[in-house]
């Protein structure tokens, strides 16, 4: 089985506002991806189908609920989860709000936190409600980490602040998303410390990944914590499943990467 734990599926007019925002047209020049015609929820599945991908997570927004992708995603539920990004994170009681509105509707598998975009800190209070309704309602979060790619300041992403969060919110499952690079040696003792804790590569080919980490992943310790993601289409799922799959790993190593892991976390979804 493979999972895509990060698809974006983003209409023209989204992708030209996330671009424009002021440091992020740069993102482009490191993919070489053409993402300004945005994607459809079908061009998803269809790419899906194409590369061999069975189940994919599609980031939506959190406070303005995309109709057409959310009811798409749940004609196939089957391959389509659904990821809700906080998206505005100075209303936490509003976001809070509409993560359970959501999970009543069933309509939100995870929460991403990206502190790149507001400059928040991973941290930060305001993040703590939204922390806290996803560990009472039993949903992953996944929080951007490392130095993020669009010319904004990286100390909000600092893995360093996620001992916090692991801290207050004990039963919360975290994912640190794109891969936290430069600090994968730091993350894989913290993913031996938290045992909720998991990392994913989203953003990152897999062929770039640190010795370290790729010897973790086939350890006894280290199985299943590093999950796969493309973050398609900016970084496109075809280029990024060839890079994972010829990863140096052991067949029950690689499932545990491309898919095994995250259908744990996901089992009742």
């Amino acid at each position: 089985m493979v999972i895509d734990l990060w698809v974006n599926c983003l209409s023209s007019e989204a992708a030209e506002a996330f671009l424009g925002r002021p440091g992020f047209g740069a993102i482009e020049g490191f993919f070489g991806s053409d993402v300004r015609d945005g994607l459809t929820p079908l061009g998803v599945l269809e790419e899906m189908e194409r590369v061999g991908v069975n189940r994919a997570v599609l980031s939506t927004s959190l406070a303005s609920i995309e109709e057409g992708t959310v009811a798409f995603a749940a004609d196939h539920r089957d391959c389509l989860l659904l990821a809700a990004s906080a998206d505005r994170p100075e209303r936490p009681r509003r976001q809070s709000t509409a993560i359970r509105a959501r999970a009543a509707d069933h309509t939100i598998d995870l929460l991403r936190v990206s502190p790149l975009v507001h400059q928040y800190p991973l941290n930060h209070a305001l993040y703590y409600p939204l922390y806290a309704t996803c560990e009472e309602l039993g949903i992953p979060v996944s929080i951007n980490i490392g130095i993020p790619g669009p010319r904004v300041r990286s100390r909000c992403q600092d893995p360093v602040l996620l001992e916090d969060v692991l801290i207050d919110f004990p039963d919360l499952v975290v994912i640190g998303a794109h891969m936290g690079h430069p600090y994968e040696e730091l993350l894989i003792e913290y993913m031996l410390k938290w045992p909720n804790l998991y990392l994913s590569n989203s953003a990152y080919l897999a062929k770039y990944m640190h010795p370290a980490l790729v010897a973790f992943m086939g350890s006894r310790r280290g199985k299943g914590r590093v999950l796969f993601a493309s973050d398609h289409p900016f970084l496109p799922m075809d280029r990024a499943l060839a890079a994972a799959r010829a990863l140096p790993l052991g067949e029950s190593a690689m499932s545990e990467f491309l898919g095994d892991a995250a259908a744990r976390i996901f089992e009742n979804a």
